[in-house]
């Protein structure tokens, strides 16, 4: 009777760990694809907050008002010898907090938006 006991528990918790890791495995999978969206327009005015834009790319700016744009995934920083650094910088210095508002209602959804 015994080793029946230790049969049943033996094949009882790998099948209860499978089934959680199924579980596991489906929640990563559908978790993965279920935030993921494209916006198809500009990014909106907010707050007061006109975004900025280089090579057609939406500009954001670091914490010291430094400003960069994401292109293919990718980060790059617009180049201090650009004609337009200046002005992207200034505009930041005076439109600081509503960047910051407008970053974070609706600015980070579109890294991957592009002016034609």
């Amino acid at each position: 009777m015994a080793q029946g006991r230790r049969c049943r528990k033996a094949t009882w918790i790998p099948a209860r760990l499978g089934g959680a890791l199924a579980a596991i495995a489906i929640g990563l999978a559908a978790g993965g694809t279920a935030g993921c969206y494209v916006e198809e327009g500009p990014p909106p005015v907010y707050g007061g907050y006109d975004p900025q834009y280089y090579d057609g790319y939406v500009v954001y700016y670091d914490a010291v008002g430094r400003p960069y744009y994401y292109a293919n995934g990718a980060v790059f920083w617009v180049p201090p010898g650009s004609p337009f650094y200046v002005g992207l910088v200034d505009h930041w210095r005076f439109h600081r907090a509503e960047y910051y508002r407008w970053y974070g209602a609706h600015g980070y959804r579109y890294r991957a938006y592009r002016r034609r």
